[in-house]
C-alpha cells in the first residue's frame, strides 16, 4: 500500500474553546477510509498546547507554561480521536516525537518500525511533537517531513487555515509550485494563527520533501474530503511536485530526517566540487548561518538560496565563520592565533601577535585581519571553546605545541602543521554528505 503523512496545524485543530471535533473527526474518518483506496495514513496532529491553554483558561487562574498546557491538552486530542475510531471499530495509537528523536538514527528507526506495524494492523498512528520535553517547542512541520522521509511516504499533506500558498500580486492560490529559488525561498510569508511554524516552515518542509522524492500539498484543513482529494490526485491547495529521487534508507537521516541546525552558502566552484564527491573547503564558503556545533546536520545552499546538499559539519559555526573564504595558509594563522591566546592565558595583545609578525599582519587580506581582530577581542570562554575544538580536530599537532617547552617555536611549528593539515580539511564530513544535484535540473 502507498502511504501519506498528513499534518494538521494548531490553527486548524483548535478553536478558542479547545479542540475542534469537526476537523479532527473529518481527518480521522478520512484516514480510516483511506485503506479502501490503497493508502495508509499517518496523522501528525498539532494542538496540544492550544487545547490545554484553552481548557486551563476556563478552569484555572494560573497562566500555564507551554509544557503544562501540552501535557493537559494532549489527552483531550486523543479522547476525540479514540471516540471516533471506536465508532468505526478501528484503532488509533499515540506517538510523541521530540527533536532528540529526529537527531537519533536508532530512535527514528524504532519509530518507523512501529509505523510499519501500524500499517500491517490497520491502526492509524496519531503523532505529535513532544512539547513537554522540547524546551524550545516542537516544530510539527519538521516532524511531518522527517517522518515522511524516514518512512518512505509517497505524499505529504500539510493542512492549515488557508487554502494554500498565495500568489504575491493577486493573492490567489498557486496550485502548482515549482522548486526554483524564486518559488520557495522568495515567497513572502507571514506567521499567523495559533501555530508555531507558519507558511515559511511549511514551504521549507515541502522543499525538503520534494528533494527526497515526496510530493507535498499545502491545503485548507476545512476543505471537504481534502485527504481523499490528495490521494486521488485531484486538486487540493498548492502542490509542490517531486524534484529528486528517493534516497536509500541508510542516507535518509541526513537527506531529510534530522533537523537542520544551521546552513552555509557556498560558491559555484564549491558546489561543483561536492557534486563530484570532493571536499568542501573553507575557500568555497561565502556565508554561515545558525549556531551549530561539529557533528550537527546543516544545509548547504547556493547564493540564490537553492538547496544543494545536507551533511554533517566537522566544525562549529563559530570556527567556520572565522575562517570562511580563506586559503590554507590563512586558516593556519587564525587557528594558531586562537591556540596561542589560549596558551598565554587569554592575554589581550595586538592582533596576530601569536601567529604572525607585524609585517605579515600588514600584508594580510581584510578577511584575515578581521578574523584576527575578532579573536583578539574574544573573552576567555569563547577562546577556550575554540581552542578545545582545535584540540579535538587536530589532537596530535595541537597537544605537541601545548607541551613544547619554547612557546614561540612551538607555535611556529604548529602554524606549519596547521597549514599542512588544513589543506585536506573538509568542513563537511564527506562520508555524511547527501547532494541534491540531480534535482537541480528538474
Amino acid at each position: 500500500m502507498k502511504s501519506i503523512v498528513v499534518k494538521i496545524g494548531s490553527s486548524s485543530v483548535t478553536r478558542s474553546t479547545g479542540p475542534d471535533p469537526v476537523v479532527l473527526t473529518s481527518a480521522l474518518d478520512a484516514a480510516l477510509n483511506a485503506r479502501s483506496l490503497g493508502w495508509n495514513v499517518v496523522l501528525i496532529s498539532s494542538g496540544a498546547v492550544s487545547s490545554g491553554s484553552a481548557y486551563l483558561a476556563r478552569t484555572s487562574s494560573v497562566r500555564p507554561s507551554d509544557r503544562l498546557a501540552a501535557a493537559v491538552g494532549q489527552p483531550f486530542l486523543m479522547d476525540i480521536y479514540r471516540s471516533v475510531s471506536e465508532v468505526s471499530g478501528r484503532h488509533v495509537c499515540q506517538i510523541l516525537i521530540s527533536a532528540g528523536d529526529l537527531e537519533s538514527p536508532p530512535a527514528i528507526s524504532s519509530v518507523c518500525a512501529v509505523l510499519s506495524e501500524c500499517a500491517q494492523a490497520g491502526i492509524v498512528p496519531i503523532v505529535n511533537g513532544n512539547d513537554v520535553t522540547d524546551l524550545r517547542g516542537s516544530d510539527n512541520d519538521a516532524v511531518a517531513v522527517g517522518i515522511a522521509v524516514a518512512s518512505g511516504a509517497d505524499k505529504l499533506l500539510l493542512l492549515t487555515d488557508v487554502p494554500g500558498v498565495y500568489d504575491k500580486p493577486q493573492r490567489d492560490v498557486t496550485h502548482r509550485l515549482s522548486l526554483a529559488a524564486s518559488s520557495i525561498r522568495d515567497i513572502p510569508t507571514a506567521s499567523t494563527g495559533t501555530g508555531r511554524g507558519g507558511m515559511r516552515s511549511k514551504l521549507l518542509a515541502a522543499e525538503l520533501a520534494a528533494y527526497n522524492g515526496i510530493e507535498t500539498h499545502i491545503a485548507d484543513a476545512r476543505l471537504p474530503d481534502v485527504i481523499r482529494a490528495c490521494v486521488e490526485d485531484r486538486p487540493a491547495g498548492t502542490c509542490i511536485p517531486v524534484a529528486g529521487e528517493r534516497f536509500p534508507v541508510d542516507t535518509r537521516w541526513i537527506s531529510g530526517v534530522a533537523m537542520s541546525c544551521g546552513s552555509i552558502v557556498i560558491n559555484r566552484a564549491a558546489e561543483e566540487s561536492i557534486n563530484t564527491g570532493a571536499s568542501l573547503f573553507a575557500s568555497g564558503i561565502k556565508r554561515v548561518e545558525g549556531n551549530f556545533r561539529g557533528g550537527d546536520v546543516i544545509e548547504i545552499r547556493d547564493p540564490s538560496g537553492r538547496l544543494v546538499a545536507r551533511g554533517t559539519s566537522r566544525v562549529s559555526a563559530a570556527l567556520m565563520s572565522l575562517v570562511r573564504a580563506m586559503q590554507t595558509d590563512e586558516i593556519a594563522i587564525v587557528m594558531t592565533e586562537i591556540l596561542g591566546k589560549f596558551l598565554q592565558g587569554n592575554v589581550a595583545g595586538r592582533p596576530g601577535g601569536a601567529a604572525a609578525t607585524q609585517e605579515e599582519y600588514r600584508n594580510m587580506r581584510p578577511p584575515v585581519i578581521k578574523a584576527l581582530d575578532i579573536v583578539g577581542r574574544d573573552g576567555y570562554e569563547r577562546t577556550r571553546r575554540l581552542a578545545l575544538e582545535l584540540i579535538n580536530l587536530f589532537p596530535a599537532a595541537t597537544v605537541e605545541a601545548m607541551f613544547d617547552g619554547q612557546p614561540p617555536d612551538g607555535l611556529k611549528r604548529l602554524r606549519e602543521r596547521y597549514g599542512s593539515l588544513s589543506s585536506d580539511l573538509s568542513f563537511v564530513d564527506r562520508r555524511r554528505l547527501v547532494t541534491f544535484h540531480q534535482a537541480a535540473g528538474r
